[in-house]
């Protein structure tokens, strides 16, 4: 519960501006040049990093807490907002213009009815992302799981630490499901002639007609309050966890050892052999081509200036093996979101079954899911990655399957009687115009690896990471990590400038 009331606190002050600005950036191109540097600083900052300045303002607790989940859970309901309202075809916007419609009539009659969905979908990724704060809060002292996880972690307690994160799994689902079947069940009363709508508001003051009997029995009765005992399932989850984690390392290891050093070796230690033993002007021109090639001189402008920036910060080289592991792991994320995102979007009883999945993997706190990929890999470089696949992928997943999802369906209609079999409607109609979506998701991708990194660090990733972690725990060493942090959010704010361009170029 104490989680529960940080989350929704949270998700309700980040929403109260996310979404405004969100339909404000999509309907304008100037806010969105301005905005878009603040959301790639808001989300790639590590945590670590403003953790302590908002514990020296608001000091220790749930206050520094909120405002911490609030910082980290408003980007992507900004940015989900605003790629939903650019995302209404221009055609329809122009019909409601020609009828006479104002601006504002045409927000509220167009734009915001054809992209609640996708806001929805926001929507549901800030509760994700506040509630994946959860754990990392706890380190100032928030109430909720986060503690139980952080002490379980520090006694390398698989079992406990397994149980706290899958509550809150549980919690994300319900949280989720509440969110989306709101949108759906909105639909369906409209198309009822509101007599739906009328039940349900019958049923909702009925049930807080109960809901207000049962506040006060607890609050007038000792055996109202009490609760019911610790139960069984709880100690009987954390003892499967232990069991299938030993059962992993005593049959798995083997296996696990020959993939992490089949790609450690074939593709991770060449490519950061080759950013950080060739010349960093060379490295950093190549960049810069690259961003001019890909984006236009806007890009390579900006790619120059965070180079020069990566430079002057004094980390250059832990920058470049950061680069390294971040690259190769937003490569594996979006190959393997684009697989599923694709099936999803495509299959109703697939998206069904694969979601709730993907809420578990997104909300699971990452120092959860780290102690078993410990056990299975070791301290090294490719168990970072693997956590930042495992938790940048179901973002991904899901902007992809909802970007195919909105193809229009007459067009696949019209693809299919054409003659084209499936394969080519997924790579010549579908992929084509999800292509914005496809975009989304890479910079969300990229993103959210980039978030992890700090987490990396603690699991032998060194580079950046390991900078930032040092830094926050030692305050001589504050200065370094303050650099790093900064070098973090350059790597982002450089990447997204060139994968935005990329995409507005490519779809021109």
């Amino acid at each position: 519960m104490d989680t529960l009331a940080l989350t929704l606190t949270a998700v309700l002050v980040a929403l109260l501006f996310a979404i405004p600005l969100g339909v404000w950036v999509g309907l304008s191109d100037r806010v969105n040049k301005v905005m878009s540097p603040v959301l790639d600083f808001m989300q790639t900052m590590p945590t670590f990093v403003y953790l302590a300045p908002l514990t020296l303002f608001f000091l220790i607790g749930g206050a520094s807490a909120t405002i911490a989940t609030v910082v980290y859970a408003a980007p992507p309901a900004i940015r989900i907002t605003a790629h939903a309202i650019r995302s209404v075809p221009e055609t329809t916007v122009e019909a409601a213009d020609s009828l006479g419609a104002t601006r504002w009539q045409s927000l509220l009659k167009v734009l915001l009815p054809m992209s609640k969905r996708t806001v929805v979908m926001g929507v549901n990724q800030t509760i994700m992302a506040a509630l994946a704060m959860v754990t990392i809060a706890a380190l100032i002292d928030a109430p909720g799981l986060g503690k139980t996880v952080i002490q379980a972690l520090q006694s390398l307690d698989v079992g406990t630490a397994f149980n706290a994160g899958l509550a809150i799994v549980v919690m994300a689902i319900v949280l989720d499901r509440v969110t989306t079947a709101a949108s759906g069940r909105e639909e369906a009363a409209r198309r009822s002639g509101g007599r739906l709508l009328a039940w349900r508001r019958q049923l909702v003051a009925a049930g807080a007609v109960v809901a207000a009997v049962l506040v006060y029995l607890s609050h007038t009765y000792v055996w109202a309050a009490e609760f019911p005992g610790e139960g069984s399932v709880g100690s009987s989850v954390a003892s499967g966890a232990d069991t299938a984690s030993t059962w992993v390392q005593d049959n798995l290891s083997g296996l696990t050892n020959a993939i992490r050093d089949a790609l450690t070796n074939g593709l991770l230690n060449p490519f950061q052999t080759l950013l950080t033993d060739s010349p960093w002007w060379l490295v950093g021109a190549v960049l810069v081509g690259v961003g001019a090639v890909l984006g236009g001189w806007r890009s390579g402008v900006t790619t120059a200036v965070c180079v020069g920036l990566l430079v002057a910060t004094g980390v250059w080289s832990d920058s470049m093996t950061t680069l390294a592991s971040t690259l190769v792991a937003t490569v594996m994320t979006m190959l393997l979101a684009v697989v599923v995102g694709v099936w999803m979007g495509r299959s109703t009883l697939a998206d069904r079954l694969i979601r709730p999945t993907l809420d578990a993997a997104q909300v699971m706190p990452p120092f959860v899911y780290l102690v078993p990929f410990l056990a299975l890999f070791g301290a090294t470089r490719f168990t970072a990655i693997v956590a930042a696949i495992v938790y940048a992928a179901p973002v991904a997943m899901k902007i992809i399957a909802d970007g195919i999802r909105n193809v229009p369906a007459t067009t696949v209609e019209a693809a299919t009687s054409a003659g084209c079999n499936t394969w080519q409607i997924i790579t010549k109609v579908q992929l084509p115009m999800a292509r914005g979506a496809l975009s989304l998701a890479t910079n969300q991708g990229l993103i959210y690896v980039l978030s992890m990194v700090v987490v990396g660090g603690l699991v032998g990733a060194g580079a950046l990471g390991y900078d930032v972690v040092a830094g926050f725990s030692q305050g001589q060493l504050y200065g370094k990590g303050l650099a790093a942090g900064l070098a973090i959010v350059l790597l982002g704010v450089m990447f997204d400038r060139i994968t935005q361009a990329a995409a507005r170029r490519t779809s021109a």
